[in-house]
């Protein structure tokens, strides 16, 4: 599996706007943890795996509650986390939306 800041900025993007589920964010990422231990996930570009990682840890537990129907984390918290970890990509990510190497679909 081949995956770059695009693909998880995506995640991001669409948990934000509705497109994708908390809980499918949260899986999509169990499921890359779970490539990453078999040691057949690929960075791409390498030098950006710790951001690329970051941003995949964020959104496993993506839909942590904190009460009944009440997520752990408010959207600004999921805005600021996308800002912190992976920077300006998000517009990145509008323009292209094609350009993601990321090869697992979210469930």
């Amino acid at each position: 599996m081949e995956l770059d800041l695009r693909a998880v900025s995506r995640v991001f993007d669409d948990v934000l706007n509705g497109r994708m589920s908390r809980e499918q964010a949260d899986r999509w990422a169990y499921a890359v943890v779970q490539e990453e231990e078999t040691g057949v996930v690929k960075y791409s570009p390498p030098r950006e795996r710790g951001r690329i990682w970051a941003g995949v840890m964020y959104l496993y537990g993506i839909d942590a509650m904190k009460a009944p129907n009440a997520y752990l984390h408010s959207d600004d918290d999921i805005r600021e986390a996308l800002m912190a970890n992976l920077g300006g990509v998000g517009a990145l990510v509008a323009e292209s939306d094609q350009a993601s190497v990321a090869t697992l679909e979210p469930l």
